[in-house]
């Protein structure tokens, strides 16, 4: 439902080294002068400066800029002044102010490098790239040994698409500075983008290796293995960085699948194929602390993989049924470490009558007999343990001194009955009467959408909006518009929450997320509690119904949601009415060339009458996996296929609309928005170059019409694209 990622493309996040100062003016301050700030006017201009000064190391922004502008109200004709005020103007979102103020800073010294590389940021925030370009240049020139101005001139250089010359600036920045982490990780960005993937992968690891606590590092690194092919880079050093990246919990984990199952996947399906005989083998996996920590955290989207744990698990079930021997303790953990498996992919895992059978068994044993650690274990295996208290009340009780089953317990108890517990104070407005809506709403209800763990949140490097559009449509790019002082922000169908984290780089943004579905906000609301997000509210209700929130957006972003509705045109025109004027909308709708394979899938569900059930939804996968529906073959390479609630979404949803780009053009139109460019990965972007070298924006729909034609899988996942509201 909601479209984080590409069907979530994150965000790619440069670290951009601002280079706000705050010399002191006039030499040493003297320790012993303090002044309050309603006794400025007695006091002399060099106790004043030296006192904003003072009050700006100390962190008392507030005083600080209140100095400041007593200075520049007086006439104190000060550089540092006005470069230093500037940095707080900047910190706060008045971007334009601050850049007056920095010109200012300029006038009065004109060789002033750090003045002019700290304009390049404001300008870079703002969009103005070919400025703040020049602007880094002048700071190069009057400061030749200025390594921040390099970085910084290399990330605006990437942004306008001048690959190799950003690459030739981040090298400079290093030789004159070699343990310059943030120019090394933005280099590894870059050299990504060139293709230079081993080289890259040095730049990461470089980077990490001088400054393990780099902001950013970690997600950039954890998004170039999502889109690397593994088998090109080290393989010591893929495992150094797997490891490392596993034990972060301030990542999205899914992202590793593809490096991790090249380097262990062999290993793992071993050591499972030789566990029903030999119990070392159980062993040899639970003390493999990289594999453990890939099965708590990832889905194992991998069929192989996906077999044997199937089976091991059947064994392991009718084993502890029959109740003839004895679980040890490594099978044990072993268990409780694939109940967490299964907890992440829904229960998605198809299972035999047989293991009904004995399932009930346990259960019942459960019920009328002792719990304990095994049963309860192997139970954590089927079900989510929450969902079995009605039947066995005593495991809301249930306690054990083994960590592992502690964290399980957590996971698949006390965290769900969280959720639970906070749905019933989320805000509700307007009513859910739309048909559609109400059917849809059951869909997330019973399935939230998608069910994370994990995932990138990075709030101390924020960015303006401008930057992070910019980012994303590039080649294309924008320039300032929006007052950053307060941006208001409304993500329509937030699903679970993970497109919350994603808005979080936002500088000073205000945060409403909406959804339908009140099993999805629950947990969304346990998330952000848990990360200490303080700049969201959340609230139930249809999009139909936005005009109730009473408030204008900034920022708008509506993923994966319009094309489940029951008229999207309606709901797009009711989220454009809410837009301000200089305003911006994220969208993304399904493709109705790339999804013709979903398309059959559909029908055929639909030509079956197979009703949207647990069971039912299991069983048709499993016949696709079978081989028996040879047609749905391709449904494997989505990776929606092994996680229940996005396997529904993916070919059992109640509702989905189709575009075509043509479609889109004319939707647009009709709604008077400006199509601004796709998110795309670059590679993707580059071969529509080769075609389009006219179309320098890659803005063109028709363009983009003729490559969806010749490249179908494109937007396999969705169109993403911004758009602005066009003004008269």
């Amino acid at each position: 439902m909601n479209g984080s990622g590409q069907k979530g493309e994150g965000k790619k996040k440069v670290n951009e080294i601002k280079t706000f100062s705050v010399p002191f003016a006039l030499g040493e301050p003297k320790t012993n002068i303090t002044i309050n700030t309603n006794s400025l006017s007695k006091s002399s201009k060099d106790q004043i400066i030296n006192q904003a000064i003072k009050f700006h190391l100390q962190g008392n922004i507030s005083e600080a800029k209140e100095c400041y502008q007593y200075c520049i109200n007086q006439g104190f004709n000060d550089r540092q002044v006005f470069s230093n005020y500037a940095g707080i103007l900047q910190g706060f979102g008045n971007l334009k102010e601050a850049e007056v103020s920095l010109r200012k800073a300029i006038e009065l010294k004109p060789d002033f490098a750090e003045a002019y590389s700290n304009l390049g940021v404001i300008l870079k925030d703002v969009g103005k790239l070919e400025d703040a370009e020049l602007s880094y240049r002048k700071a190069i020139e009057l400061k030749p040994d200025f390594a921040e101005a390099y970085s910084n001139l290399g990330n605006v250089l990437k942004d306008l698409g001048k690959l190799e010359d950003a690459e030739l600036s981040y090298r400079k920045a290093i030789a004159i500075k070699t343990d310059y982490a943030e120019a090394h990780s933005n280099l590894g960005n870059v050299l990504k983008d060139l293709g230079k993937f081993e080289n890259a992968f040095d730049s990461y690891l470089k980077a990490i290796d001088i400054n393990p606590n780099l902001s950013n590092i970690y997600p950039s690194i954890t998004k170039f293995l999502k889109d690397s092919d593994p088998s090109q880079l080290n393989k010591s050093q893929l495992k150094y960085i797997i490891n490392l990246l596993l034990e972060k919990n301030d990542i999205s984990h899914e992202e590793l699948f593809n490096a991790f199952n090249f380097v262990y996947s062999n290993e793992l399906i071993t050591n499972l194929e030789k566990s029903n005989s030999d119990f070392s083998s159980i062993e040899l996996i639970i003390n493999n602390k990289v594999i453990v920590n890939a099965l708590k955290k990832i889905i194992f989207r991998d069929l192989k993989l996906e077999e044997i744990l199937i089976k091991v698990r059947r064994n392991i079930c009718h084993r502890i049924a029959k109740n003839i021997e004895t679980i040890n303790d490594s099978e044990l953990q072993f268990i409780m470490i694939l109940g967490q498996q299964c907890f992440l992919n829904e229960y998605i895992y198809s299972l035999t009558e047989e293991e009904n059978t004995s399932i009930n068994t346990i259960i019942n044993r459960c019920i009328y007999e002792e719990l304990n650690e095994t049963n309860v274990s192997i139970l954590s295996c089927y079900y989510s343990l929450y969902k079995l208290i009605d039947k066995i009340p005593k495991l809301k009780s249930f306690n054990s001194p083994n960590h592992s089953l502690t964290e399980l317990i957590k996971l698949q108890i006390t965290e769900p009955l969280k959720e639970i517990e906070l749905s019933k104070n989320i805000k509700k407005l307007g009513l859910i009467n739309n048909y559609i809506s109400q059917k849809v709403q059951s869909q997330y209800e019973e399935n939230p959408y998608p069910r994370w763990r994990y995932s990138s949140h990075q709030t101390n490097q924020k960015i303006s909006i401008i930057q992070a559009i910019n980012r994303d449509i590039n080649p294309n790019y924008i320039i300032q518009n929006l007052d950053n002082n307060q941006l208001k922000v409304l993500i329509a169908g937030c699903g679970t929450g993970n497109q919350i984290l994603q808005t979080q780089i936002y500088k000073n943004a205000q945060i409403t997320a909406i959804d339908l579905s009140l099993a999805s906000l629950g947990y969304a609301q346990r998330k952000i509690n848990e990360l200490g997000i303080d700049n969201v509210e959340l609230v139930q209700m249809d999009i139909i119904e936005v005009a109730l929130l009473e408030m204008k957006f900034d920022i708008i972003e509506c993923g994966g949601v319009l094309h489940h509705m029951d008229d999207p045109s309606k709901g797009l025109k009711t989220l454009s009415s809410i837009l301000n004027n200089n305003g911006f909308l994220k969208l993304g709708l399904y493709s109705e060339l790339a999804r013709q394979n979903i398309v059959e899938a559909r029908n055929y569900i639909s030509r079956k009458k197979i009703q949207a059930n647990d069971d039912n939804i299991r069983h048709f996968r499993k016949q696709v996996i079978s081989g028996d529906l040879t047609d749905l073959n391709s449904l494997k390479t989505f990776r929606d296929f092994y996680s229940l609630s996005e396997f529904r979404d993916l070919c059992f949803h109640s509702q989905e609309h189709r575009f075509t780009i043509d479609q889109l053009a004319e939707t647009l139109k009709s709604n008077e928005l400006k199509f601004l460019g796709f998110l795309l990965p670059k590679h993707i972007k580059s071969v529509y170059e080769q075609y389009f070298p006219e179309d320098k924006q890659q803005t063109n729909l028709q363009n983009w019409e003729n490559f969806e034609e010749k490249h179908p899988n494109t937007f396999k996942g969705m169109y993403q694209f911004w758009v602005s509201k066009m003004t008269t």
